[in-house]
């Protein structure tokens, strides 16, 4: 639970688009060795969630998504 808090908690804020992108993958990637791994739908909304305004149109378009982007598609 813990580990699903700090990536509902993360934001972009000034980092880098891979800065961002790499802090939420390690966290995501750190729950399938506990068998706590995210649902495929559930890690672009957790990077949704940590976006400010500027990226309205990317966060509408991961979201329309379907099917949900997968994280390697989800980075480009």
């Amino acid at each position: 639970m813990a580990l699903r808090s700090k990536l509902a908690d993360i934001k972009k804020l000034d980092s880098s688009a891979m800065t961002y992108f790499k802090k939420m993958k390690v966290l995501a990637d750190t729950l399938t060795p506990i068998g706590r791994s995210l649902r495929d739908e559930e890690f672009p909304g957790f990077v949704i969630k940590g976006l400010d305004a500027d990226y309205d149109n990317l966060a509408e378009a991961i979201h329309n998504a379907k099917p949900v982007m997968p994280p390697h598609e989800l980075y480009s």
